[in-house]
This record gives C-alpha cells, structure tokens and sequence, in this order.
C-alpha cells in the first residue's frame, strides 16, 4: 500500500493509521522556515488561486516532503501535485491540524488542478 508516496507492508491493508504516515512524512524532512505555496487551476491552464500553507501543520510539512521527494517536473518552480497525493495529505491533515488547514483542505478535495512551490 503506498500512502503520501510511502510504500506500507501488503499485510497493513487498506488501514495504516495516520501516525505511521505522519512518522514517515516527518522522518527526514525539516519544513521549518520553508513557505509552500499552492497554485488552482482549472483542467484548461486557467489559474484559480494562490493559497498559503501554515507552517507547523502536518499540511505544510507533507506539501515540502512531496515537493522535495516527487521526481514530477519543474516548471515555473512549481511541482504538479496529483490527485491521489493531495486527497491523501487532506484527509490527515483535516484529522490532525482541525482548523489550521480546514479551509485549504476543502479546495484539496475538489477536482481542479494543483502546483505546489516550496521555498
């Protein structure tokens, strides 16, 4: 099973408990200092928002693991997030942060297009 990008034993199935997931996010990654910076749009290019993510959050500790760990390309210095990575960092960030991250998490959960920037 592969959760945030980390592979979990086959035998864990479909419940690894978010504190696995947020030990494995956090193990190696120091996200304090860092701004990340996420970018909507549309399936046509059209650019929605920019949102900022609190430092601190496990949100913001995810977005700057997933930045530096994807092998997705550059462009612009930002790094397309897919949908699967960002519904997964969303529903345990909703778990974890409660209202520091709700508002950004909601737009996470729907179907545009997301670029993350860390710097």
């Amino acid at each position: 099973m592969f959760v945030c990008g980390y592979h979990f034993p086959a035998s864990e199935g479909n419940d690894v408990s978010f504190d696995k997931v947020i030990e494995k996010v956090q193990e190696g990654i120091d996200a304090s200092g860092k701004t990340v910076t996420l970018t909507s749009e549309t399936r046509e290019g059209v650019k929605l928002e920019t949102l900022e993510v609190t430092e601190g959050s496990f949100l913001h500790t995810a977005l700057v693991d997933y930045y530096t760990n994807t092998e997705c390309k550059e462009i612009d210095g930002f790094k397309m997030i897919y949908y699967t990575n960002k519904y997964q960092i969303s529903e345990i960030s909703k778990s974890v942060d409660g209202d520091k991250t709700k508002d950004v998490c909601k737009k996470l959960d729907d179907m545009n297009l997301y670029r993350v920037k860390v710097a």
